[in-house]
């Protein structure tokens, strides 16, 4: 340890201790290491925790529906292009896609909104009862509207029934329970003032109502599809059927408004012979959205969005409205927040940094980091304040030390001939006290520990004041020894 003054007499440590450089490097190794490795580190940590799900689960509806082709063609979409398999499912319609999605059995759905509202407590045959039951453990989000299922109500072109009003007492096929078709049908039928009791409901699936038809079993079916459902042309496009036109639109959008006004254009579905329909057909209609779990990565659903927002998948399902309209028809959305993938695709300025996901999944790891610093800060002020403690200890036994000697010097004014020596080994204590305190402490202490400064400055003023004592000691033996000399 080498010590000095500077140019204002303030007393300055140097320590060059091997043993702190050592730590010292070793720390700065450390920190160099771990920011070599650190963006590696990340970048792994982030690869794994947004990866895309090796294999989705896509709730479609009935073979013969629009949502099922569709749900196939978007799977050979995620396959090519993300290269995620996807497991389409076989379903009666929107009450069943909503309940695998909240049962974690399904990550797509395709729904018709307000199918829930409408069917909710709904109970036509004990089958029902064997409907899957919703687990409420999953938040649904949304992420398209595709297109307007329009609601279509269908009759034999020789039937009797003229208007909506004429149902009563007829056969008429309603849709599979749970599906978009019931939950269409029954406020249809309300509108027209007709109670189930009143007709003879049919739960039937697309494929069982052309069959009753043509069996004659049927008088009747209300069928809520996209215009350019197959289904729909097959039955139209015969010539053998006629479609009615529902009565007070107005009235009907302003009690349920998930319907809205809708016209189908003359000769839609056929153009010779018997037009279907003759002439512009007023009816109404709801949408067609893709659902998923808010859990589904954010990056598969950005894909997902993606793909239904390219002009390529529009124009192969002939999603006309989607092409006309683009994101505004797109995010057409009633009942489900916006699934945040989506909304990058959407909103691609308001992207975070860092991924929503990444940022979720590494909350805990965050959480845990931050706990563990500021633990070990507390520690380290701990044993700080432990150690500053001991130092004030071993102070306290120095400045009691340093007290004695100078009480000790206080009795002794340098006059008489036994002070001289006395003054010497008091003077010889103050420079060991001072040299064993100098041993405790690094130069880095004793430049930054005012209570050690001072206590330094104390031993210099009761050395100076020895030696001013002992000095008037020496002045005063030489003196005598002047005057006891002969030639004086």
């Amino acid at each position: 340890m080498h010590i000095r003054r500077n140019s204002t007499g303030i007393i300055i440590f140097e320590n060059s201790s091997k043993k702190v450089d050592m730590k010292r490097s070793a720390i700065k190794v450390l920190l160099v290491i771990l920011l070599i490795f650190l963006p590696v580190i990340l970048h792994q940590a982030y690869r794994w925790m947004t990866a895309l799900p090796d294999q989705i689960t896509i709730a479609a509806g009935h073979p013969e529906g629009r949502y099922y082709s569709m749900a196939l063609q978007l799977k050979d979409l995620l396959e090519e292009q993300l290269g995620t398999n996807v497991k389409v499912i076989q379903t009666k319609g929107s009450l069943e896609n909503l309940a695998l999605l909240r049962g974690g059995e399904a990550d797509l759905g395709f729904y018709q909104p307000g199918a829930e509202y409408v069917l909710k407590g709904f109970q036509a045959a004990p089958e029902n009862a064997d409907a899957p039951k919703q687990v409420e453990s999953n938040r649904i989000c949304f992420i398209a509207n595709l297109y307007s299922q329009v609601v279509h109500v269908i009759v034999p072109v020789d039937s009797d029934i003229k208007k909506l009003a004429d149902l009563k007492g007829h056969r008429i096929a309603l849709g599979e329970q749970g599906s978009g078709d019931l939950a269409a049908s029954l406020p249809l039928l309300k509108h027209a003032q007709i109670k189930l009791e009143e007709i003879t409901p049919a739960y039937l699936s697309y494929e069982e109502i052309e069959e009753q038809f043509k069996q004659q079993q049927l008088d009747a079916a209300i069928m809520t599809v996209g215009i350019e459902a197959p289904v729909l042309h097959e039955l139209l496009d015969t010539g053998k059927y006629r479609i009615l036109e529902i009565p007070y639109i107005e009235a009907l959008t302003r009690k349920e408004t998930h319907f809205e006004e809708y016209e189908i254009p003359a000769g839609m579905f056929r153009r010779a012979d018997l037009v279907v329909p003759p002439q512009d057909l007023q009816t109404v209609a709801c949408g067609a959205h893709l659902l998923a779990r808010e859990s589904v990565s954010d990056d598969m659903v950005s894909g997902v969005t993606s793909i239904i927002l390219h002009q390529d998948f529009s124009k192969q399902l002939q999603l006309n409205e989607l092409i006309e309209g683009g994101n505004s028809f797109a995010r057409d959305s009633q009942g489900f927040p916006l699934h945040a993938g989506a909304d990058h695709i959407y909103n691609p300025e308001l992207k975070p940094f860092l991924n929503s996901e990444f940022v979720e999944v590494t909350e805990g790891m965050r959480s845990f980091i931050v706990s563990m610093l500021i633990a070990s800060y507390l520690l380290w002020r701990q044993i700080q304040k432990r150690r500053e403690k001991a130092k004030e200890h071993k102070l306290d036994r120095y400045i009691r030390q340093l007290l004695a000697i100078e009480n000790k010097q206080m009795k002794l004014d340098g006059n008489q001939h036994s002070d001289g020596p006395a003054l010497q080994i008091l003077l010889d204590e103050v420079t060991a006290l001072r040299q064993e305190n100098l041993k405790q402490f690094s130069a880095h202490e004793l430049n930054e520990d005012r209570a050690t400064d001072a206590f330094l400055e104390m031993c210099h003023a009761l050395s100076d004041k020895i030696n001013a004592k002992l000095l008037g000691w020496k002045i005063d033996r030489l003196g005598e020894k002047i005057n006891r000399s002969p030639d004086s």
